[in-house]
């Protein structure tokens, strides 16, 4: 799959393509008209600045990363079912038997490595997603101050890290092995295989980087 072509459709999906600034900056505009506090007088974290466009550039983000989770699996069920099963021989094998079979285990390490590379995709469009969502949220904040700031003497210039609602991937994006198991950190089959996988044969499903 083309990566940039598939991650442009999915800018485009969301709403978060660059046609969606001239939008921003409009709604930064108005807001920036009609907002009771001056945004130059509070930092990025104030709770006064989670405007209701900041909440639903958030909520866009967050319900197309999601999808894209969802997708994942979705697509990968084949893959997800095999590595499910094969974990079960492989903790069979090494944990029960303690009888070690690199070609089993190779086997399996290479279901693991196709799931770690389409998860590394996915990140890499969820990465996309919130690039595109908080680029929407600097053309707001943008219009928002020059509006607030023609109607002050000195106006101060807007600091580029002064972001307010910045959007940033949850930590399960970390490990998207978790996404396989019913409840995260729990032990199970799976986590045990994966464990044997990783420091016992660590040239097999070799993470992504």
């Amino acid at each position: 799959m083309n990566t940039r072509h598939s991650v442009t459709r999915c800018l485009r999906e969301c709403g978060l393509d660059l046609r969606s600034s001239v939008r921003s900056r409009r709604r930064g505009r108005l807001d920036g008209a009609r907002l009771t506090v001056t945004v130059a007088g509070h930092t990025p974290r104030s709770p006064e600045l989670v405007t209701p466009y900041v909440q639903e550039v958030r909520l866009i983000s967050e319900r197309a990363t999601t999808e894209l989770r969802g997708r994942l699996l979705s697509d990968r069920h084949a893959l997800v079912a095999g590595i499910h099963s094969g974990a079960v021989a492989v903790v069979t094998q090494y944990e029960v038997r303690r009888n070690p079979s690199p070609a089993l285990l190779d086997r399996w390490g290479r279901s693991v490595a196709e799931w770690r590379a389409a998860a590394a995709h996915c990140r890499t469009r969820a990465d996309s997603v919130v690039s595109g969502a908080n680029l929407r949220l600097a053309h707001y904040w943008d219009a928002v101050w020059h509006q607030q700031a023609a109607q002050e003497e000195n106006p101060r210039a807007r600091p580029g890290t002064w972001l307010p609602g910045e959007i940033v991937l949850g930590a399960d994006w970390e490990d998207p092995d978790s996404w396989l198991t019913a409840a995260r950190g729990a032990t199970s089959a799976l986590t045990t295989a994966l464990r044997v996988l990783d420091a016992g044969h660590p040239t097999a499903g070799r993470r992504a980087a």
